[in-house]
């Protein structure tokens, strides 16, 4: 009895870790992907250059019909194109972004997790983004 208590417990205890470690923390759109975004995609995909019929300069935008389908799906990193692109290896034609060095995969993860979590995008300036670099 008091060995599967123990085991119990101990099971018990794993399961909170993992679920810590898996992270309970939701990601933080303005700290963690913007940043992200603004970097890495923004740079193309905006209203001057508008790469793929795709601008992520605003919520609205980025969850805009396009012919191609979907960006970013709610709670589906699988069906989101956003997450698709970045996982693909790196000589996949469909790879993004297309130059220049690739997202870390910490940082594809984080993506990930936020759309898994409801890709919660704030409206207005805390979700505006602007290129950090613009094309010459």
């Amino acid at each position: 009895m008091k060995r599967s208590v123990t085991l119990t417990t101990v099971l018990a205890a794993l399961t909170l870790s993992t679920l810590h470690a898996a992270g309970d923390t939701p990601v933080d759109f303005v700290k963690q992907i913007k940043p992200i975004l603004a970097d890495r995609c923004v740079e193309c995909h905006n209203s001057e250059t508008l790469l793929g019929e795709l601008n992520l300069q605003t919520r609205a935008l980025a969850f805009g019909k396009r012919k191609a389908g979907p960006v970013i799906v709610p709670k589906n990193a699988e069906k989101s194109m956003l997450y698709l692109v970045l996982s693909l290896p790196p000589k996949d034609e469909k790879a993004m972004p297309a130059t220049g060095h690739r997202i870390p995969k910490d940082e594809v993860g984080t993506i990930r997790q936020w759309i898994e979590e409801g890709a919660i995008w704030p409206e207005g300036k805390d979700g505006a983004i602007t290129p950090k670099h613009k094309k010459s």
